[in-house]
């Protein structure tokens, strides 16, 4: 994956489809200690970000920290960025950017000193197909912009958004605009999950900001092929 930020985006997710497989990817950097001692572990149908140690459970909101990060449900799958997952314990198999805007239509960024968006992907699948679509709950001028995109599943064509915009700077800056446009060609979740983290390698001497990444392949008819990779392993 060409990242198209450098450093530091936060959390990030894609939707798009790679070859015949339609695919969700959501990963994480931090830099605080409680960021960083994080990993994903998988239960079931779910992928929670969790502790990795105690750190997080000293910090004042630790629920910003620990969260389900992604849910395959029966017809789909939704993935996010926090606790407003929970508003999508279902979906129906229709219109996902209307099911999104609808049932994200009370919710804001995050409670943190850095106004954090809160993000959200969803697959649906209708009877013509697969159904998708990102939304954003960031600051604005005005109070909260909530936006919702529906996304085009085009082979090879992944979109982006994140929480960041990528500089590695305090405040961190919220992302802002549309998705972007990411080429999708991994050929596995394993292979996407893998050097997606890898993009993220840090120059000689700079800290490692990567906590890691989940990728969700959805084919027709078969089981997701899910993969995960931490930074920390144990």
């Amino acid at each position: 994956m060409q990242n198209p930020f450098s450093r530091y985006p936060g959390r990030f997710i894609v939707i798009g489809k790679d070859a015949d497989a339609y695919v969700a990817l959501y990963g994480a950097t931090g830099r605080s200690p409680a960021s960083l001692a994080r990993k994903f572990v998988r239960h079931d149908n779910e992928i929670f970000m969790t502790a990795a140690d105690d750190t997080v459970s000293k910090e004042k909101n630790p629920e910003l920290f620990e969260y389900p990060a992604l849910r395959v449900l029966e017809n789909g799958l939704v993935i996010a960025n926090g606790t407003q997952i929970g508003h999508i314990a279902s979906i129906e198999n229709r219109d996902a950017k209307k099911q999104l805007s609808y049932a994200l239509s009370e919710e804001a960024y995050e409670p943190d000193e850095f106004h954090t968006p809160r993000i959200t992907g969803l697959m649906v699948e209708t009877g013509q197909g697969i159904d998708a679509a990102l939304h954003i709950a960031r600051l604005a001028p005005d109070g909260i912009d909530r936006s919702s995109w529906n996304i085009s599943l085009e082979s090879g064509k992944g979109f982006f958004i994140s929480t960041y915009r990528g500089e590695d700077a305090r405040p961190a800056p919220s992302f802002s605009g549309d998705p972007i446009s990411v080429p999708l060609a991994y050929g596995s979740a394993h292979n996407a999950a893998q050097s997606i983290f890898d993009s993220f390698t840090p120059p000689a001497g700079e800290p490692d900001y990567r906590v890691g990444v989940i990728a969700a392949y959805l084919s027709p008819g078969k089981e997701p092929e899910i993969a995960i990779v931490n930074r920390i392993r144990n």
